[in-house]
């Protein structure tokens, strides 16, 4: 019984680590563009935002859950430069503006005269004060909106959905939904947060006295994990494709709150929408506090106070956050869709040199990033 505990717990807890402000936008967009080929489309989407994060945290699983010993494998110098970019990029470079810019969506919902830049300020100065003060409060929301999430989430699928016909299906267009899945996957950026976060999960599977291997334990937990997420974003992907045409012209940050709106109606869409920017919020204050951290510690070598770096990683995500979603996502997505699929590779190397023994790493990665500038150059 007590193995079946830890394993569901831990399922949950992936879960959790990979439910943020990205993956209630990005499925939705995928329903959106794939003109009724939903299920090619949701199969993109479910490789590249599910099976591959999950794959890191087994990466991550097979090098005892340190980023240093992953990435020096790349060699000496990617320790500190590669995980710099990749926390700079899903902190205030990345999705730390971007949760800003999701939660400005809901909030215009309920107040549409907020203008964004108003929004962000106000914004930064709560992250500020509770990322300094480390304040209980985040953890406690995370625990209560995450089943919130999910009871609306549920709630709109079942009257979303009902209302709504499905979509045609157009004579063309499959493979470019597939791609649209795959392309939006990479925004998600979960594959760098399995690098990053995926240490409490780790430490829970190899401290907890059960019998079970923790690979084992892992591939169990996993299922309910990846099951969980990969269910969401099903339902959020025939969400996008019902509603498309409702959605023409709403910005991608407003889009499940305007569904909200329409499934649930005027008095239960607030919320909906109270709960997303709760969540983008409380998302928010780990990643300001994961680069602030490094910012203090790897770069200045405590050379600056913490609240100093607070301060430094803040600003930098108010005037990323004031270019709007798209506009973050302009940027953004280019890299993202160049250097994704080399991280793929170097995941998929690293867990073969642990199970197989394969040694080579560095030039496969290597191939995959020239091959995939090569095709964009072209």
């Amino acid at each position: 019984m007590k193995t079946n505990t830890a394993v569901f717990s831990t399922g949950l807890a992936m879960f959790a680590m990979f439910f943020g402000s990205g993956n209630l936008v990005f499925p939705l967009l995928v329903g959106q563009m794939s003109e009724g080929h939903t299920v090619l489309s949701a199969i993109g989407i479910l490789l590249t935002g599910v099976l591959v994060p999950f794959l890191g945290i087994l990466a991550m699983l097979l090098f005892d859950g340190d980023t240093g010993k992953l990435f020096s494998r790349l060699g000496k110098p990617a320790t500190f430069w590669f995980s710099l970019f990749a926390l700079a990029i899903m902190g205030p470079f990345g999705v730390l503006a971007r949760c800003i810019t999701v939660a400005h969506g809901s909030y215009k919902l309920l107040f549409p005269m907020t203008p964004l830049w108003a929004f962000s300020l106000c914004a930064c100065l709560i992250l500020f004060l509770l990322t300094i003060r480390k304040n209980r409060i985040v953890p406690l929301l995370g625990s209560i909106l995450t089943p919130l999430l999910l009871l609306s989430l549920t709630a709109i699928a079942i009257f979303g959905l009902s209302s709504m016909p499905a979509p045609p299906v157009s004579a063309e267009g499959a493979w470019e939904g597939f791609k649209t899945g795959i392309f939006q996957g990479y925004q998600t950026m979960d594959l760098l947060a399995a690098f990053f976060f995926s240490t409490f999960v780790i430490n829970h599977l190899r401290q907890n006295k059960q019998t079970e291997a923790p690979l084992s334990a892992f591939f169990k937990s996993s299922l309910i994990g990846a099951g969980l997420l990969s269910a969401i974003y099903v339902i959020l992907v025939l969400l996008g494709a019902r509603y498309a045409v409702a959605l023409q012209g709403v910005p991608a940050q407003e889009m499940l709150g305007q569904i909200a709106h329409h499934a649930l109606g005027p008095y239960a869409a607030p919320i909906v929408c109270s709960a997303i920017i709760l969540a983008c919020i409380t998302t928010a204050v780990v990643l300001t506090s994961l680069f602030s951290d490094f910012l203090k510690k790897e770069v200045s070598k405590e050379r600056i106070p913490q609240s100093l770096a607070v301060l430094t990683t803040l600003t930098i995500g108010f005037f990323i956050s004031t270019l709007d979603f798209s506009g973050i996502m302009s940027f953004i997505g280019p890299i993202l869709e160049i250097i994704y699929p080399s991280l793929i590779v170097m995941t998929l190397f690293s867990i073969a040199y642990k199970t197989l023994g394969w040694k080579a790493v560095r030039v496969p990665t290597a191939v995959a990033l020239a091959l995939k500038l090569l095709t964009v150059a072209i």
